[in-house]
């Protein structure tokens, strides 16, 4: 039997998948589900696309369920129009197949799930998890449950998924390279990411609050003020702070500061557009005594964050520091970086506030971070 793949739009997924269900039938297979894009918002807020053999379809109660469900209205032919009735409504399946094609391609794909698992996988996908994590998770913890001849129960489903997320997550909360004399950071990231207010929160509890000498470098001189700003934190903080342009600068302040025992370096934002200041900052920030920080911000998607990590690989980030997470409530998608990468984990930022907004990194910390909305809800569905 050749499959029958269709979408369903609606204002939550769960009412796209029920209405799914009642059309194409129980045994139909969850193939992809996203959050549609503002052209296609009054389509619904959603989108769900199934698949089932054509034996199994059900067709809609009525013509006018069937536009709702499918978010488009059935195009109207003058009756005696002849071959141009039927050119236009051959036009018209084409563009629509061409429509269906093209947002297929264009949106992350959810794994095919069994149907007692498929709420779970829903409310990763919605939390931003990257897709081929969801099928990875819900499998390792349905084989939790099952492995030992019991029937998969939901609630202990659910208890299992949160294992085996926390399983997969490292944490660590030291600065500064194994080993080395002294505590020498370096914040990288994209711009706007938060890594001039993570630097001087750290700077307060990693180097003041220890009473340790400190010293603030500033390699920012492509954002306006960005040098300026930590001067002004510097001075209200009581420590040292210069500027470096250029990486042989920054070698040099750190041979004239080698009393400073403890050493922030706020690197400037780097973009996808901008690899000769990758390549010009890698060969001094992969010294060995320098301990890298990526930043990564919670707004970005899952998707995005894959490739910003991608593109700062050169500078060999040791750990990830996550940061705007008040400004969200989809955070699967920085815990699936932490997980895909295998990278610790090391402070956690929800805030403006300095020194307050900032933790020290936990599994516990990061659990909570997508443990309420999506797994509280898959639960009950």
């Amino acid at each position: 039997m050749i499959p029958i793949r269709k979408s369903f739009f609606a204002e939550t997924v769960e009412s796209a998948i029920a209405v799914a269900t009642r059309q194409m039938g129980a045994e139909a297979i969850l193939v992809q589900s996203r959050r549609t894009e503002p052209a296609e918002r009054h389509l619904g807020l959603y989108e769900v696309i199934v698949e089932t053999e054509a034996r199994t379809l059900r067709q809609p109660e009525s013509a006018t369920q069937a536009n709702r469900i499918e978010g488009e209205s059935a195009p109207h032919f003058p009756a005696g129009s002849g071959s141009r009735s039927k050119e236009l409504e051959l036009i018209h399946h084409e563009l629509t197949a061409m429509r269906d094609l093209l947002a297929r391609c264009a949106v992350r794909m959810v794994p095919a799930l069994p149907a007692d698992q498929f709420h779970l996988g829903v409310q990763l996908a919605n939390a931003d998890f990257s897709p081929a994590l969801v099928e990875s998770l819900i499998h390792s913890a349905a084989q939790r449950v099952t492995g030992d001849g019991t029937i998969l129960n939901q609630a202990r489903l659910q208890r299992e998924l949160v294992t085996e997320i926390g399983s997969r997550l490292s944490v660590d909360a030291e600065i500064g390279a194994s080993g080395a004399e002294r505590k020498i950071v370096a914040l990288v990231g994209p711009a706007g990411g938060g890594k001039t207010t993570t630097l001087v929160k750290l700077a307060v509890g990693m180097g003041l609050a220890k009473h340790t000498p400190t010293l603030i470098l500033s390699a920012d001189t492509y954002r306006v003020a960005a040098a300026d700003q930590l001067r002004a934190y510097a001075a209200i903080l009581g420590v040292a702070c210069e500027v470096v342009e250029t990486p042989g600068a920054l070698v040099r302040a750190l041979e004239e500061h080698r009393s400073k025992t403890t050493v922030f370096l706020d690197l400037p934002g780097i973009g996808p557009r901008e690899p000769e200041l990758m390549s010009e900052w890698a060969p001094a920030l992969t010294r060995p005594e320098i301990d890298v920080h990526l930043v990564l911000p919670a707004t970005m998607r899952c998707s995005d964050l894959i490739r910003a990590t991608r593109r700062f690989e050169p500078l060999r980030p040791s750990h990830l520091i996550f940061t705007h997470l008040d400004e969200t409530t989809s955070c699967g998608g920085l815990l699936s970086v932490a997980m895909e990468t295998g990278r610790p984990v090391s402070f956690l930022c929800a805030g403006q506030s300095v020194p307050e907004d900032i933790e020290a990194a936990t599994r516990t910390g990061l659990l909570r971070l997508i443990g309420a909305v999506p797994l509280t809800a898959a639960a009950a569905a």
